[in-house]
């Protein structure tokens, strides 16, 4: 047995593990080595030719390829037959390779015998594989013909017989741009690259095509390349419907006369449209931080809590940058998925442009309504002149008189008549239009004032007249001159009455809830307070209420015949 680099340790560490047969020759064809398969199959082979073992034979093989592989050094595969130890017949894909010294030259052959029914095994898995594969497969040669392709293949662009790829690809007769073929066959390397194809139906394909070297020849260029096709059609149109809803939704949020703010979970914007520009009188190019955000939507935004989804609309009032109060309507949520908040959204109505419709609106139908009025007030207070001066005339006359009886009737009806004139030109005043003087007043002070006035006027009558003041000072924003009227107007439409039944009158004020009130309350031992619900005199009130913007209450209790007439300042 000849050694060759310590045959032993080749024959443990090499041959054993090999699941084939392997033996290695000299240049007679004598079996200088062979691993456990081999003795396993062709039992003793030392001192051997390999056709006497292999075959029980004492002349070479027709298909032996030894010789050749000493001469030329190229790998050879035959598909050959043997007999075992047991005169069986095997059939083989065998392999010879030449086995080279420390000088570069051929000594001895290995020979490589694999069962065909594990090569044919093998082939039949690739087969399987190549032909059910999802993807486009193809075998081109360097003058890019079509040498094998499978199902996909075939289905997706028909028949390929005699084509070029970049025909059946895309339908044209010169090659790719940027084939990545072409490449692979010059460095040999993987390269992939998008591309759009044309099936047999004439529909666009879109696909990502990767090429990899698949043959060699001997001084090792590539001679055949496997190209695979992933489809990305269905990913492709899904795209483009992303980009088309992007592009939507884009555009709807640029577009949208509703400000709209977002902001991912880690607080930076995202969304700052430009409704939301106008509202906060954003000018800058590059868009507000997460804190300026916050401070834009205080409290709202702050006061947000984590376990909030939704802030409905509301109406308020938000600060630009230059601190100036918007009113907004104002929705806040959350954006969320099944399992996770994803950001928060704030959208904003700018309701300055809807106010102005209103009050423009308003102040059409107040003048219209003033100038309908007008003429009708003249012509009132004309008529209201008349009759006061006839009953001025008409009283003087009667003054003369001497049946007393008949005198008193008739101051009585004097009486009422004046008042009604006097809530009738205070009504006029106020329906016309008035235009209040605005400024500081200690209520205190114009209610004790008034109150020393009724007193005087109630002096020779059994009225009983008390004031309480606050012992805080109560200061208000109001025109004093319409207080004044408002409270002739209380007294008056009770004058009658008061005097008739002895009543007793309360002027009071006080704090309650962070608001001032002013309260006169009227009082009767007999029968019920008459009610101030309707009429001429709640009327005036309201409208001088209004004027001031301040609020009227009205709570009469039947228990002790009290009716409470409040006025209430913020």
């Amino acid at each position: 047995m000849v050694k060759i680099n310590s045959v032993d340790n080749i024959i443990t560490n090499y041959f054993d593990l090999l699941p084939f047969k392997v033996m290695i020759l000299d240049k007679n064809q004598n079996v200088v080595a062979a691993n456990k398969n081999f003795n396993r199959t062709y039992g003793d082979w030392i001192n051997k030719k390999c056709y006497e073992v292999c075959k029980d034979s004492k002349i070479p093989c027709l298909r032996c390829q030894v010789q050749k592989v000493l001469q030329t050094g190229t790998i050879e595969v035959v598909q050959d037959s043997s007999l075992d130890v047991n005169g069986k017949l095997n059939f083989d894909i065998v392999i010879f390779s030449p086995i080279k010294n420390t000088e570069g030259k051929i000594e001895f052959v290995q020979e490589i015998s694999i069962p065909q029914r594990e090569v044919y095994h093998w082939e039949n898995d690739f087969n399987i594989l190549f032909e059910n594969t999802p993807n486009f497969i193809t075998f081109v040669d360097r003058d890019l013909n079509i040498l094998r392709s499978n199902k996909r293949m075939t289905n997706t662009f028909g028949n390929l017989r005699g084509k070029k790829c970049f025909e059946v690809f895309k339908k044209r007769k010169q090659i790719c741009n940027h084939c990545p073929t072409l490449e692979t066959f010059q460095d040999g390397l993987v390269h992939s690259s998008a591309q759009v194809g044309i099936t047999s139906t004439g529909e666009k394909t879109h696909y990502i095509m990767t090429s990899a070297p698949a043959n060699y020849d001997a001084d090792g260029n590539v001679t055949k390349v496997m190209e695979i096709g992933i489809d990305i059609t269905e990913l492709n149109k899904l795209q483009e419907q992303l980009n088309f809803i992007h592009d939507f939704y884009g555009n709807l949020i640029e577009n949208s006369s509703e400000g709209i703010i977002a902001v991912d979970r880690k607080g930076k914007l995202q969304i700052f449209n430009p409704a939301a520009e106008k509202i906060f009188s954003w000018t800058s190019r590059r868009k507000p931080g997460y804190a300026q955000v916050r401070k834009m939507l205080q409290p709202f935004f702050a006061d947000f809590a984590e376990n909030e989804s939704t802030i409905e609309y509301i109406r308020t009032n938000v600060k630009n940058i230059n601190d100036e109060d918007i009113p907004v309507q104002l929705k806040i949520f959350d954006i969320k998925t099944k399992s996770d908040i994803m950001g928060r959204v704030a959208i904003m109505t700018d309701l300055r442009p809807i106010i102005e419709v209103e009050e423009n609106r308003q102040r059409a139908k107040e003048l219209a309504f003033r100038e309908k009025f007008a003429s009708i007030g003249k012509d009132t207070q004309n008529i209201l002149k008349s009759i006061k001066d006839f009953m001025g005339d008409l009283n003087e006359m009667m003054s003369k008189d001497k049946d007393y009886k008949l005198q008193r009737h008739w101051n009585e009806f004097y009486d009422k008549s004046s008042e009604y004139l006097q809530i009738m030109n205070l009504f006029i005043k106020y329906a016309q239009g008035y235009n209040p003087k605005v400024q500081l007043i200690d209520l205190n002070q114009l209610v004790e004032d008034e109150f020393r006035k009724y007193k005087i006027t109630f002096s020779h009558s059994e009225l009983k007249m008390d004031i309480n003041l606050s012992q805080e000072t109560p200061v208000i924003s109001a025109d004093i001159q319409t207080l004044k009227e408002a409270i002739y107007v209380v007294m008056l439409h009770y004058m009658t009455y008061i005097q008739e039944n002895c009543a007793q009158i309360m002027f009071r004020t006080f704090f309650n809830n962070e608001k001032i009130y002013f309260e006169i309350e009227v009082k009767c031992k007999k029968i019920s307070v008459p009610d101030f619900s309707e009429g001429l005199s709640l009327n005036i009130i309201s409208m001088i209420s209004d004027l001031n913007e301040i609020e009227i209450k009205t709570m009469q209790t039947n228990v002790d015949n009290s009716l409470k007439i409040s006025l209430i300042f913020n």
